[in-house]
């Protein structure tokens, strides 16, 4: 099931992310004790502009979440550690 959720930036998070172009911004949750991270879209599709067949399953793992029929998150974490193993090799 599709989730439509988003929130708008803050002030505060846009001018952190600003301060920091092409990084992570980290957002505490001292309450549940997690942290989430804040990236921007060019950021999270770096290297993927030539493949979409990825790009349209990244997306779609952003949009479902775990539950999505996509891929489980086992498989969607190794696929991403693979992508990023194949980037770290190109630059080398």
């Amino acid at each position: 099931m599709p989730r439509d959720l988003a929130s708008k930036l803050s002030n505060e998070l846009r001018q952190e992310s600003a301060a920091i172009p092409g990084q992570a911004v980290a957002l505490i949750d001292d309450q549940a004790n997690k942290t989430s991270y804040v990236v921007g879209e060019e950021f999270l599709f770096q290297g993927l502009e030539h493949d979409e067949v990825s790009r349209d399953r990244l997306l779609a793992l952003l949009r479902e979440g775990d539950a999505g029929p996509e891929v489980s998150r086992e498989e969607g974490f190794v696929r991403m550690r693979a992508k990023i193993d194949q980037f770290n090799d190109k630059s080398v």
